[in-house]
């Protein structure tokens, strides 16, 4: 069984010092970085502080799309896990159970002791109706589709992607390409139903034809690793062999962003002179690849913050009526795009 003392470990600090931190001691004083740390940690070995009854009178069930080892390399949900631990902790509420969706199937009778289910990721309609039937406080992150009359909190990514389309449009981009991934849902069983409906690629398809540009549309679909970046945009580059090269591509995220980088350049083709390109997330790399990438901020942390709220809110004032938050994300602007001559 996984104790305190682990965390500590991976962490590289003290016991003492992971249990002050988890106990929001306010005579710590200690960095952010060190916080971070051992709230990877705890996120790492899904690590619930002992607490008496009366303190954690409340206790959430996690299920995620997302496998742990995903979970670690990927800066978007590895913060979402931060913002729930940290809000939980705050809020006196326990993480009682993780259900990994690609790794294990549901478990409904640990749905069923726990006051409140949140739901990392897309699933089928079918697994949050499942989940509805023996826990009525349940919130969605990260999931705009979902009805109407389940809570949800995320952020517009389809307003993003417009705001990035009129913003090269503005510049004199034309022919402009998707690249991008499949959705992905996930059912009960953990098995994958993939569907070409993302909302980036449908907000693109949308504001291309808004624009008279139907006859620009390119979508490139391989996945959403940087090696599906690198795959999606070579083959890009064969289709477009003795055509005109697109002069600016939006992609789905930020890892493909960073493939797209690496198969333009091994053929020499200049970003942004050539070809400029723009993305979502705002993952660290973005910053440092040359030149530096145009993206969206998505605050993810806070979506995780403001889902524990929202299930504490109705285990604790019986709400019923359903809510959609969306929170704000930021455009950045760096240097991979460029105004046409």
């Amino acid at each position: 069984m996984v104790g305190i003392r682990d965390v500590a470990k991976r962490a590289g600090v003290s016991i003492a010092t992971v249990s002050r931190v988890l106990n929001d001691d306010p005579t710590l004083s200690v960095t952010d970085e060190t916080k971070r740390k051992i709230t990877e940690s705890v996120n790492f070995y899904n690590y619930v502080k002992k607490s008496p009854v009366s303190k954690l009178s409340k206790s959430l069930a996690l299920i995620t799309t997302v496998s742990e080892i995903d979970e670690l390399e990927d800066p978007y949900f590895r913060t979402i896990r931060r913002g729930i631990q940290t809000e939980a902790e705050k809020s006196k509420i326990g993480l009682k159970k993780v259900i990994r969706l690609s790794e294990t199937p549901l478990d409904k009778e640990e749905l069923e002791k726990c006051q409140g289910v949140l739901i990392i990721g897309q699933v089928l309609p079918t697994v949050i109706e499942e989940v509805l039937k023996v826990n009525a406080n349940v919130v969605v992150i990260d999931d705009p589709s979902v009805d109407e009359s389940i809570d949800a909190v995320y952020t517009d990514l389809s307003k993003a992607t417009q705001n990035h389309l009129e913003r090269l449009y503005e510049k004199g981009h034309r022919n402009i390409a998707f690249i991008g991934g499949k959705r992905n849902q996930l059912d009960g069983e953990g098995i994958q139903h993939a569907t070409e409906d993302d909302v980036r690629q449908q907000a693109y398809e949308e504001w291309m034809k808004q624009k008279g540009l139907e006859r620009y549309i390119q979508i490139y679909l391989e996945g959403w690793t940087t090696l599906e970046g690198m795959q999606a945009t070579d083959t890009l580059l064969e289709a477009t062999k003795g055509k005109a090269l697109p002069t600016a591509l939006v992609v789905g995220n930020d890892p493909i962003a960073v493939g797209a980088y690496r198969a333009l350049q091994k053929r020499g083709i200049n970003i942004p002179d050539d070809i400029s390109i723009v993305s979502f997330d705002n993952i660290e790399v973005a910053e440092f690849l040359t030149p530096a990438l145009n993206t969206v901020h998505v605050n993810t942390e806070e979506l995780g913050k403001i889902a524990v709220r929202m299930v504490n809110d109705r285990i604790i004032n019986h709400r019923t009526v359903s809510i959609h938050v969306t929170v704000a994300n930021t455009m950045i602007i760096r240097e991979s795009e460029k105004k046409m001559n």
